[in-house]
């Protein structure tokens, strides 16, 4: 592994409990990796740890087998060789595109890429401006481009000196939504290109799969799962990451069958397939278990032959879909995602039934 988090801790003093507690994953020589979940979950704190700005009370940090923070031993930030993308770019406005670009080839840090002299830096600005996609625009100043160029600027001064770790804080939320989508599919591109190893944070987790060839979910300090975007969607570890990642809601399920063939009884039909459920729990459950059963918006297909019928009660136009929250008649709800030529009237009551790939469900707790 080239990037290795192990039990990491870090603690302020006089905080009630600490910011990160025992969090370890690791990411591979090219791997793009992505941290996501609430404010205050701790995958900011995490970041700064990595890139030394903030110290590990406990556990180790290693990168390319160099152990940068751990018992006894803290390499501080400017030698690290980690580059860094803040959400506000964090450019100099007085400076064009071509000195921002080339402002971390000076002094201490040309040493990473052997930039010695001005010919040398400005081949590398060359080449970055290229890698992005801003060749031409050298002589620009920050505030004539848009935001979308400023972060591929910001980007390309990161990459300049040849960083072993890049470490992206929140690099899209200054941006409008659309732009975020295509930036982010942009800059997963420009980071393969470049083959360099790279961790975001983010709370958006449509930006986190579009860049993230893992994806880590942090809730209160800890990291709940570590792991591919499809695997968080299709199994996530915990009830959080369930309820967190993606659109969809809780049903109450029950075990139905004999050991060997069991089923999930749900108000909206039986599901077979819930042989990861039993692998989960490691034991056999037994018949009548009660169960919450996650059911996505793209487990629940509109048709207008089903039996099964439910009340638009809100929905949200997103384009090519609607997203429709319905309502059962028991006054259970569930999420629907439906391509938008079927425009229905809140109030109206549809057609649905059940289309799943994946159970996923988890043990109703006590009370």
């Amino acid at each position: 592994m080239f990037l290795q988090v192990d039990q990491v801790s870090i603690s302020y003093p006089r905080a009630v409990a600490p910011a990160v507690q025992a969090v370890s994953f690791a990411l591979r020589p090219g791997e793009l990796g992505a941290l996501i979940g609430p404010s205050g979950s701790g995958k900011t704190t995490l970041l700064r740890a990595i890139a030394g700005l903030e110290q590990a009370h406990a556990g180790r940090i290693l990168l390319d087998g160099q152990l940068l923070d751990g018992p006894g031993v803290r390499i501080a930030a400017e030698q690290r060789r980690i580059g860094m993308v803040f959400q506000d770019f964090a450019l100099f406005p007085h400076l064009d595109i071509e000195a921002n670009i080339g402002f971390g080839l000076h002094g201490d840090h040309r040493d990473y890429g052997n930039y010695g002299n001005k010919q040398q830096r400005r081949r590398r600005v060359q080449d970055m401006l290229e890698l992005v996609g801003l060749d031409g625009m050298q002589g620009k100043f920050p505030h004539q481009l848009s935001g979308g160029q400023q972060q591929r600027v910001a980007l390309a001064r990161a990459l300049a000196p040849q960083p072993r770790l890049l470490l992206l804080d929140e690099p899209f939320s200054s941006l409008d939504v659309e732009l975020r989508e295509r930036l982010a599919e942009d800059v997963r591109r420009i980071l393969k290109q470049a083959g360099i190893t790279a961790l975001m944070v983010t709370h958006d987790q449509m930006e986190a799969f579009a860049v993230g060839d893992v994806v880590g979910v942090m809730q209160k300090s800890r990291l709940e799962q570590w792991d591919q975007p499809y695997a968080l969607y299709h199994r996530p570890a915990t009830r959080f990451v369930a309820d967190f990642i993606g659109h969809g809601m809780f049903v109450p399920g029950a075990l139905v069958g004999a050991a060997g063939d069991m089923a999930m009884e749900t108000p909206l039909g039986r599901l077979h397939d819930v042989s990861r459920i039993m692998e989960t729990l490691q034991s056999s459950a037994t018949h009548g278990a009660p169960f919450d059963v996650l059911l996505r918006s793209d487990d629940i297909v509109h048709d207008d032959l089903s039996p099964l019928k439910a009340r638009i009660v809100r929905k949200s136009f997103r384009g090519a879909d609607f997203l429709y929250t319905l309502q059962l008649d028991g006054g259970l709800e569930l999420l629907s995602l439906v391509p938008s030529h079927h425009d229905h009237a809140i109030g109206e009551s549809i057609g649905i039934r059940l289309d799943v790939n994946h159970v996923v469900a988890f043990p109703r707790a006590a009370g």
